[in-house]
């Protein structure tokens, strides 16, 4: 095995040299390993990327594979995000390592690499934008950042799977922004979000008079996404009927409006999400396996936040930012005894739940740092026995535990109110955004008049 080392420091030369099974030659810099690649062929590269930026780094793993368009790229870092390390696979790396490294687990890793001659070779949009969406620097997010690097250029469907909270629509949000149709639509559907009936309107579209109330053609989610990806979150919750027709569209590539006669095709990728034992419930006869099988051509597991709780703080750090922003607030971070308190819980909630104590906080804190009591009182651990039921009715607990809090803080009365107005303005908002921005089949999903959601719309602000 012939191994070229670019910008490795003293111990790693050494190391490497005396562990691989094969001879190292090293170069002080890419343009220097790109001469040398002209004038002999190697197996493998071995890159330190801490000297460089982001943009530089694609580029430079761009021009290597360009140079010997089979040689396996790894790549050694300090720093780890989702754009990073997801791009740099896709530019055609081979492995993004975590340091500090063991050497000898690198040498393996570079002989495993040359034995099984896997490449990934596709150029990247250096100017792409990721949304960043997932956060960390744990070993356990960055093989989720492999992953989606991996995943983005094929057109094969996608099963995301974790606990709720952990962050799947993100992750299939990430896999289209890498891919090479990211200029195509993104459309995703929630699946507990819609009544079947709803739910198969919204997905197929349907043609005038197709049922009472359609007075007009009306194009499905299936259509808007062609082209590109459609994301399906929470499929368990579908019906055996539902299932059947999208395991259709899996299988021909085409398909009806609803009352429609013209055959429809569709060429678009399909990322599913679920928080389910979906094998359980092929077991029991509520989901169809088949359909399953189609769906987890290829599968990525999100992991739980507990299990990758050194990545809290950055998540806490971003998530600050915003919630500055959206509270004129200067907070600048958390005090000592409230970061003991947060890591010591298990965030049963994952993601969610920490973006949401991290909001309750930020409206809470009087200062530029978040104290133990501005923390929401499960994470504390003073209502820890009293927790029953579903990890969303917790969060949902927490946040009016909070607003209630802002509002005793600022002297408000109406707490009914202000509390009632928020939730009903997002359901609102977010309903409207599934159904385009179609008022009549948002009053119908709400269950009032239209002229009761114009009048809502306009007090919201919603127009």
């Amino acid at each position: 095995m012939n191994v070229l080392g670019i910008l490795l420091d003293e111990k790693l030369k050494n190391g490497i040299a005396e562990s691989i099974d094969g001879s190292i030659e090293f170069a002080d810099g890419v343009l220097r390993a790109l001469e040398i690649l002209e004038e002999a062929r190697y197996d493998a590269v071995l890159l330190d990327s801490d000297t460089m930026e982001k943009s530089q780094l694609i580029e430079s793993i761009e021009m290597i594979s360009s140079a010997q368009r089979k040689i396996i790229i790894m790549i050694l870092g300090e720093r780890s995000n989702l754009d990073l390390v997801a791009g740099s696979i896709k530019a055609g790396a081979y492995d993004y390592i975590l340091k500090p490294v063991e050497i000898l687990k690198v040498s393996r890793l570079l002989e495993k690499a040359v034995r099984d001659h896997k490449l990934k070779a596709e150029k990247v949009d250096k100017n792409k934008d990721t949304g960043d969406k997932l956060i960390g620097q744990t070993k356990e997010i960055v093989e989720v950042y492999k992953m989606v690097g991996k995943m983005a250029a094929s057109r094969v469907p996608v099963l995301v799977t974790g606990e709720k909270g952990t962050g799947k629509k993100s992750v299939a949000i990430s896999i289209h922004q890498f891919s090479d149709f990211s200029d195509k639509p993104f459309v995703s559907i929630n699946c507990t979000a819609f009544q079947n009936e709803f739910l198969e309107r919204k997905i197929f579209g349907y043609e005038k008079g197709a049922f009472p109330g359609a007075a007009f053609d009306q194009m499905g989610e299936l259509e808007k996404a062609n082209g590109g990806t459609l994301y399906l979150g929470n499929i368990e919750s579908l019906s055996i009927d539902m299932q059947s027709k999208i395991l259709g569209v899996l299988q021909e590539g085409e398909f009806f409006r609803i009352g429609g006669t013209n055959l429809l095709k569709t060429d678009l990728r399909i990322i599913t999400a679920s928080s389910e034992n979906i094998e359980e419930l092929i077991v029991n006869g509520k989901f169809i396996e088949e359909l399953y099988h189609k769906l987890k051509v290829l599968e990525i597991d999100i992991p739980p936040l507990r299990d990758r709780k050194d990545d809290i703080p950055f998540i806490i750090d971003h998530y600050i930012m915003d919630c500055n922003e959206e509270f004129g607030k200067n907070v600048k971070g958390v005090s000592k005894p409230a970061i003991k308190k947060i890591m010591r819980y298990d965030w049963p909630g994952n993601v969610s739940e920490l973006k949401n104590a991290v909001r309750s906080a930020v409206a809470l804190c009087r200062g530029n740092s978040i104290l133990v009591e501005d923390l929401p009182a499960n994470v504390i651990g003073a209502k820890i026995s009293k927790r029953r039921g579903d990890i969303q009715d917790w969060i949902l607990a927490d946040w009016i535990e909070g607003e209630v809090s802002v509002l005793k803080g600022n002297s408000q009365k109406d707490y009914y109110g202000n509390v009632i107005s928020r939730v009903e303005k997002e359901l609102i908002r977010q309903v409207l955004e599934m159904t385009s921005g179609k008022k009549v089949e948002t009053a119908e999903i709400l269950g009032i008049t239209r002229n009761t959601l114009r009048t809502k719309m306009n007090n919201y602000g919603l127009e």
